[in-house]
């Protein structure tokens, strides 16, 4: 049974007292239908400690480019007049060659590099949990759940696996770290965290800042204007890709489908919110590095890297000072931690970083038919991964005298 807007109640005698004993669940199914709950859903985000991943506009911006074809189901939990927990979910039909899975994911998760981590007051954490997964496997009949990429901070995390593995209707199919992130946690002063590195370290930067200062004059700034954000946003897209490109490599806009129209978007979503911090590091006024951040609640979230490249720039080392800038700017403005993304980079851990693990989880129905199907589909993922992305993609074709293409939609659908 569906909902559009109107509440059902769970968790009756949940609690002791009378006045806080009901929790009501509303299902909308468009980003529409909720936009008069746009700053409430980004005030709760903001207030439980959630990523800017799941605020409202983030989620509507990917929505817009990457939900064709697919089922949109936005749960918004209240007790009282209260949200309390929110969980824009979707679901499709995918095939992989013979087979078919109806798979049901969190917005956002595929098509992006991101970490999901459901905005959910701790209290009703596993309550909510429970609700959500019953609804897609049983109400909507998804054969499949997939919950992740979910970061290893996450406070509610034991919470989601209880309520992962307490469902009678279901199994785990699979319990895996999808890779490592990084996040920064930052002390009150840019002196207190140089401090903080080792000697090795706190000589090489010293070192980097001499070489670079002693040629030229260096200075930094931050993107936050409108007027400005998208035309100063483009010249970012343009040395990121260069940078790659030498490498052999598309990068990032050119990786993803739709990739520059997504970021665009977002960038011209976000600035106005005045959460956009695109970070510049001049030389003599000529801008040699990039570093592409937000900010929301009391964190900054660093997407991507740019920087000019070519035998007159690399003995500068712009990437290592440019991070650094970064955090001493994020420190100046009071953030204590930048979510640095995911994947293991060396040069992160040496200058503080600390790597969590993201944990991915698929759940399906315990009939046998879904059971099978969810089995079959996900070995068909393990040899579409291996075979397309780590081999050809990574591999062979980066090699070969023609124009790539960004990476196949199937493989990103069905990567689980």
């Amino acid at each position: 049974m569906r909902y559009s807007g109107n509440a059902y109640r769970i968790g009756v005698n949940f609690f002791e007292s009378e006045a806080q004993k009901v929790v009501t669940c509303s299902i909308y199914f468009s980003f529409e239908e909720v936009a008069e709950f746009e700053q409430e859903w980004d005030t709760f985000v903001e207030a439980v400690e959630g990523d800017i991943y799941l605020s409202y506009t983030w989620c509507r911006t990917w929505w817009d480019c990457y939900g064709s074809g697919r089922k949109l189901l936005i749960y918004i939990y209240r007790s009282g007049d209260a949200i309390v927990g929110l969980l824009p979910v979707f679901f499709e039909k995918q095939w992989l060659g013979p087979v078919w899975s109806k798979i049901a994911k969190i917005v956002g998760s595929d098509f992006t590099i991101v970490m999901i981590n459901p905005p959910v007051e701790g209290e009703f954490a596993k309550l909510i949990f429970e609700d959500v997964i019953d609804s897609l496997l049983n109400k909507e009949r998804c054969d499949a759940l997939w919950i992740g990429p979910t970061g290893g901070q996450y406070k509610e995390l034991q919470q989601l696996r209880e309520a992962i593995y307490g469902q009678s209707e279901a199994i785990v199919l699979k319990d895996s770290v999808y890779s490592p992130y990084t996040t920064f946690l930052l002390p009150d002063t840019f002196d207190g965290f140089i401090q903080a590195l080792n000697k090795r370290q706190r000589g090489n930067l010293r070192r980097d800042l001499n070489l670079i200062g002693k040629s030229f004059e260096m200075t930094q700034d931050v993107i936050q204007d409108e007027a400005i954000a998208s035309a100063e946003f483009e010249k970012f897209v343009q040395m990121h890709t260069e940078q790659w490109e030498t490498e052999g490599k598309l990068g990032h806009f050119n990786d993803w489908p739709k990739g520059v129209e997504f970021h665009s978007r977002l960038v011209n979503g976000q600035v106005r919110k005045g959460r956009l911090r695109l970070l510049r590091l001049l030389v003599e006024g000529k801008v040699v590095s990039y570093q592409l951040c937000y900010a929301f609640g009391k964190r900054w979230y660093w997407r991507l890297p740019a920087r000019v490249v070519g035998p007159d720039w690399d003995k500068y080392a712009l990437g290592r000072i440019g991070l650094i800038k970064e955090i001493e700017m994020a420190i100046i403005e009071g953030v204590k931690e930048i979510e640095a993304g995911p994947g293991h980079y060396d040069y992160k851990i040496k200058l503080g970083g600390t790597e969590y693990p993201l944990y991915t989880f698929l759940l399906t129905r315990t009939q046998r038919s879904c059971r099978w199907r969810a089995f079959l589909f996900l070995k068909l993922s393990s040899v579409l991964h291996f075979f397309y992305y780590r081999v050809w993609f990574n591999r062979l074709a980066p090699k070969l005298p023609f124009k790539r293409k960004p990476l196949w939609k199937l493989w990103i659908r069905t990567r689980l």
